[in-house]
């Protein structure tokens, strides 16, 4: 043997090379686990990985803006109940103020009354529900009474 040979299969070379692979495999392992890996104990059983509920689970908001704005308010003004004005300015703002995505503009109201012939319910149960680009009570976290007295808040200000 010669000694470039004695250098690259020195113990110092080998214990390196050892331990670089027992930490790929360690980061491999936490990365990808495997059902019976050393973290199969932080994975739910009835969530595969790539799922519905495991990618839900994953994009859920960890805190919505409404619940931050809820607690603010609620700590500085005794815990008094929202006006339909500021759950208004809470949630729906944002793109009814500009008409982002076709959402009717507070004020217009050619653009409401084509909405209210199914009536103030049935712009109720579209806003609970979402309608096009617009999520599930409005993104927000309100009660359907809430969404309700938002939406006769809308209604007014548009002159209907």
């Amino acid at each position: 043997m010669s000694s470039a040979q004695d250098d690259t299969f020195s113990p110092r070379n080998l214990a390196v090379l050892g331990g670089l692979l027992f930490f790929a495999l360690f980061l491999g392992e936490a990365v990808f686990p495997r059902q019976g890996g050393i973290f199969s104990d932080s994975i739910d059983p009835s969530m595969s990985i790539g799922s519905m509920d495991d990618i839900a689970m994953r994009i859920r908001p960890v805190v919505m803006l409404d619940d931050i704005l809820a607690n603010a308010s609620s700590s500085s003004a005794g815990g008094g109940e929202k006006s339909p004005k500021q759950l208004y300015e809470g949630a729906c703002l944002a793109c009814h103020a500009s008409g982002v995505a076709g959402a009717p503009k507070l004020g217009d109201s050619a653009a409401w009354e084509s909405r209210l012939a199914n009536g103030i319910d049935g712009i109720t149960t579209s806003a609970i529900n979402g309608k096009g680009a617009m999520p599930p009570n409005g993104g927000s976290a309100y009660s359907a009474d809430q969404i309700r007295a938002v939406v006769e808040y809308m209604l007014a200000e548009s002159g209907l």
